[in-house]
C-alpha cells in the first residue's frame, strides 16, 4: 500500500460522520468533567455562605437571621451584635441558640452552627418615638473542608416604629384589714394578752 493511499484512508476514517459524532460527544463529556473539577469545589463568597438579615418585629424587638449554606458553619462564640450611633436605643440581653461541640485547631473547643440561625433581640428604648438605627453584626465561619473565612461584619438599617411603654399597674384599693388603725391594733394585742393570762390562771386553778 502506498504512503499516499494510507494517508487517504486515515483521513477518510477521521472524517466519517460516526467518528465525528463520537468525538463530539466525548469532547462534551471531557469539557463537563473539566468544568466540574475547576468550579465544583470553589468556595462560596462570604455573603453567599452566610447570608445575614435583620428586620423589626415590633417597637421593642428585632429579629436576626443567618442562612448558612450546606457544608458551612458559623462559630457561635464569634457572633456579636451592636447598635452603631443609635442614641436612646440599646440592645437587651439576647440568647444565641446552642450549636454542636467541635474541637477547632485555631480556637480550641467551640460550638458551631451549621443550619439556619435566627433569634429575637430585645431593645431598651429611652426615646419611644419612631427612628432609624444601624444594627451591626459580627460573625465568622468556615467551610467543612477546613477552609475558614476571616471575621465578617454586616450593617443593616432598621426603621423602628413608635414604642409603647408598659402601662402602669392599677392601684390596689385598700381592704378593710389594711384600714385598721393604730388603736384597733392595740386593742387586738390587748385582747390576745388577756386570753393568754386567762388560760394560765385557769390551768393553775385546776391544780
Amino acid at each position: 500500500m502506498s504512503r499516499y493511499r494510507l494517508i487517504l484512508i486515515v483521513f477518510t476514517l477521521f472524517s466519517s460522520p460516526l467518528f465525528a459524532a463520537d468525538s463530539l460527544e466525548q469532547l462534551v463529556r471531557d469539557t463537563a468533567a473539566l468544568k466540574l473539577n475547576l468550579f465544583g469545589n470553589e468556595l462560596l463568597q462570604p455573603e453567599q455562605a452566610f447570608e445575614f438579615s435583620a428586620n423589626v418585629k415590633n417597637g421593642n424587638t428585632i429579629y436576626v437571621s443567618w442562612e448558612i449554606a450546606p457544608n458551612y458553619y458559623l462559630y457561635r462564640e464569634k457572633i456579636r451584635l451592636e447598635l452603631v450611633n443609635s442614641d436612646g436605643v440599646k440592645l437587651g440581653d439576647y440568647t444565641i441558640p446552642n450549636g454542636l461541640p467541635k474541637h477547632d485547631e485555631a480556637f480550641g473547643d467551640v460550638e458551631v452552627l451549621s443550619e439556619d440561625l435566627n433569634f429575637n433581640v430585645p431593645l431598651w428604648r429611652e426615646d419611644h418615638g419612631a427612628q432609624t438605627v444601624k444594627l451591626r453584626a459580627y460573625f465568622q465561619g468556615c467551610a467543612e473542608r477546613g477552609v475558614c473565612y476571616p471575621p465578617m461584619t454586616k450593617d443593616v438599617m432598621l426603621d423602628l416604629p413608635v414604642a409603647h411603654s408598659l402601662e402602669a399597674l392599677p392601684e390596689i384599693e385598700p381592704t378593710e384589714s389594711q384600714n385598721i388603725g393604730v388603736p384597733m391594733t392595740i386593742l387586738l394585742i390587748f385582747s390576745v394578752v388577756v386570753l393568754i393570762l386567762s388560760a394560765i390562771i385557769a390551768i393553775r386553778l385546776k391544780k
